[in-house]
């Protein structure tokens, strides 16, 4: 008796047209299940790109970058010419969500406040950097400039300023902290 014979009659022994179609199966089902666990993987990643506010593109980035030595320039005017931008929170937003801000703009070199300008805004929480409220803060005498802003949200807010009637314009950016409770 021939040994490959003996082999072939195990109960145990698979014909090689069987072994074949379970290797094609097995090989094409692991491609298969692979693509499948990528397409869920890269669905999951431009779903939280696409659906999450905090992954939010800047307003006009491009222009600005486009911009950038004018851009620049503005950022820096403040301190060229001496005057310190600052900015104060209320620590309570009314019931309607609204809190005060107020901006405090003075000319550090003559020791004097800066009245009479057109101070306008960005306001964004950086968990929601998609839906910026444009600002017009209001001059109330001696370098202070106030808004109601809806701003009820505990976490980190920017503040973008354009000042404009100076000696020349002027852009701000803020950063602030608004506690809970």
């Amino acid at each position: 008796m021939n040994p490959t014979d003996a082999s072939s009659n195990s109960p145990t022994a698979l014909p090689t047209e069987v072994a074949e179609k379970r290797a094609k199966r097995f090989w094409i089902s692991l491609v298969l299940f692979l693509f499948v666990i990528q397409s869920v993987i890269m669905g999951s990643v431009i779903h939280l790109a696409i659906g999450d506010p905090a992954f939010a593109v800047v307003p006009n980035y491009h222009n600005a970058a486009l911009n950038w030595d004018e851009s620049r320039k503005a950022a820096l005017a403040a301190e060229r010419l001496g005057w310190r931008v600052n900015l104060s929170a209320s620590d309570v937003a009314d019931q309607r969500g609204m809190r005060a801000l107020e901006v405090i703009i003075d000319d550090v070199k003559d020791n004097r406040h800066i009245d009479d300008l057109d101070v306008t805004g960005k306001l964004y929480h950086h968990a929601h950097a998609d839906q910026p409220v444009e600002l017009e803060l209001k001059s109330v005498g001696e370098g202070r400039y106030l808004v109601l802003a809806p701003a009820s949200l505990a976490g980190l807010w920017q503040l973008e300023l354009a000042i404009d009637g100076g000696p020349e314009p002027m852009t701000k950016s803020i950063t602030f902290n608004v506690k809970a409770g």
